[in-house]
């Protein structure tokens, strides 16, 4: 039964390893922890229970861009759902807790803040919800790298619910200590506890040690031009996102900076451009990423070392989602070790005027040093960092791995400037198909149009259409009259006639600015195949 629904509301064939076992829990009634890394299929552990349960579930989550994101892609699988946040005015509010009291809404997605305001309160203590899923909960715990007080009084508002829901806990970013905070300040009980899915074999793991900011610099600029698709940059201050941005754009490479420091608006739109490619690259503060579901990113590049072994890996696993090759960059500096040691000194500071103990203050600031080290001593230790990650969080399956992952610059005997590799089809062979170009074309094949597709998926529509051009390229059967209208065909087949078809920016040239670079290779492979 768990497959049949994957496959009619996910349209997947399998679950990727972990994913059952934890909806299985779920559905048989047990209370959850798992602790999975971006890009392990988490959210699926919450949509499909959600999916089988008869009544409400509401998922708690802080991010804003996630809930729209998510909701739109259930949405467009058929699945009714909704958010209740900021984003939306008091009117619209009204309308869908109007919706959700009717039960014509199945999944609702929530902040933790909403749940404390006086006037919701009332409305959700009489909701009947069957499940209630904690997203990012290490955010519960105060020895998370994200503490949100509000997440505290979680459980106190699942006390005031007429019947207490099945309760699940969902994070990317978890050591020891801080799920067994997860499980006493929620409350949870008797909970079943899983860890899996942070072997990520698509991933290759890089790291290079001891670089001067211009070398950094240009290093960066040599991954990218070697690297197909759209990457991440991610920097450790604002003032170095502006930097490294310009220097890119100074060097061909379509990029934008993003950091908390933008209006709301102009992040917004970042955000929006890099998930229809736009933008070749973001680079970004911590910021950025935080609900922005686009799983077709191809790189994600550290320019400098993170605090944590967690916060690198929840970072750098926004890279490849959809199962296909991706590099995760590490540039490390001596320098980034003693910003890090600034920033732990200032929050002991602040901790203090806060009004905690020396004791209390102390103890949190040891528990960041010892994070600080170990992530210090993955960037610096010749040892196999796939490995290192498995250990970290204590992944059960450490205890299958050899050492020698194939897939990290020590097992690989990497060195700089040696890496030349191209993740588009230079190593997969003409006419070879992936995976996730395949699960685009069964959607299409289903009668989903593409902008449904990328809502479904999580992708640009332009890389859509790509997947259909390769697919298309291959030898697969695709109504072009579908993509690209008539008078659409005749424009670009009149401007092939003036420019020849060699190279695609002549011919855009000639065109108008709506008739894409996509549209113009459907034409061009048409031609090819002589239809």
């Amino acid at each position: 039964m768990l497959e049949q629904n994957l496959q009619k509301y996910f349209n997947f064939a399998d679950f990727r390893p972990g994913q059952r076992e934890i909806v299985e829990a779920i559905t048989s009634g047990k209370d959850t922890v798992a602790l999975m890394p971006t890009g392990g299929g988490k959210s699926l552990c919450y949509q499909l229970p959600a999916i089988i349960f008869p009544g409400l579930t509401v998922v708690v989550s802080p991010l804003i861009a996630l809930m729209k994101d998510q909701v739109d892609a259930l949405s467009a699988r058929g699945i009714a759902a909704t958010f209740i946040n900021s984003s939306i005015n008091s009117a619209e509010v009204g309308r869908r807790v109007a919706d959700i009291k009717s039960g014509r809404t199945k999944i609702l997605y929530i902040a933790p803040e909403r749940l404390g305001a006086p006037g919701f309160q009332k409305f959700f203590s009489e909701l009947k919800v069957d499940f209630l899923a904690v997203d990012e909960a290490h955010c519960v715990s105060q020895w998370g790298h994200d503490f949100r007080p509000d997440y505290l009084n979680i459980k106190n508002h699942i006390k005031n619910l007429k019947r207490r829901p099945i309760v699940a806990a969902f994070t990317a970013t978890a050591t020891p200590e801080v799920k067994d905070d997860i499980i006493t300040r929620l409350e949870l009980r008797e909970p079943a506890v899983f860890v899996r899915g942070f072997d990520r074999p698509n991933l290759k793991f890089l790291v290079q040690c001891d670089l001067k900011p211009k070398e950094r610099y240009a290093e960066i600029l040599r991954i990218v031009k070697s690297l197909d698709g759209s990457g991440v940059v991610y920097a450790l201050t604002r003032k170095e996102t502006e930097i490294i941005a310009g220097y890119l754009q100074e060097n061909g490479v379509k990029t934008a900076a993003y950091h908390a420091g933008m209006e709301a608006a102009r992040r917004e739109k970042i955000q929006n451009d890099f998930m229809e490619n736009n933008f070749q690259v973001i680079v970004a503060t911590i910021a950025f990423g935080m609900g922005v579901d686009k799983s077709d990113v191809r790189y994600v590049i550290h320019s400098g070392m993170p605090g944590s072994l967690e916060g690198y890996y929840q970072e750098a696993g926004r890279a490849g989602r959809d199962g296909e090759k991706a590099y995760c960059v590490l540039l490390h500096s001596k320098k980034d070790t003693n910003t890090h040691k600034f920033f732990i000194r200032a929050n002991h500071n602040d901790m203090l005027g806060q009004g905690k103990s020396w004791q209390e203050a102390s103890r949190i600031s040891d528990i960041k040093y010892d994070r600080l080290d170990k992530i210090m001593r993955y960037a610096t230790e010749r040892k196999c960092r796939r490995k290192m990650i498995l250990e970290y969080f204590s992944d059960p399956e450490v205890k299958n791995h050899s050492g020698n992952c194939r897939g990290c610059d020590v097992c690989l005997g990497w060195k700089r400037n040696t890496e030349q590799h191209r993740s588009g089809r230079s190593d997969t062979g003409k006419g070879f198909i992936t995976e996730t170009v395949k699960e685009t074309v069964k959607l299409y094949q289903d009668g989903y149009d593409v902008f449904r597709i990328a809502k479904m998926r999580g992708l640009g529509v332009s890389t859509v259409m790509g997947h259909l051009i390769e697919w298309y390229e291959a030898g697969g059967e695709l109504a072009i009259e579908d993509l690209v209208s008539s008078l659409e065909q005749s424009q670009i087949l009149e401007a092939i006639a003036k420019v020849g078809m060699e190279r695609l920016s002549p011919i855009k040239s000639v065109l108008l600015e709506e008739i894409s670079y996509e549209k113009i290779k459907l034409v061009a492979a048409k031609i090819r195949r002589g239809r």
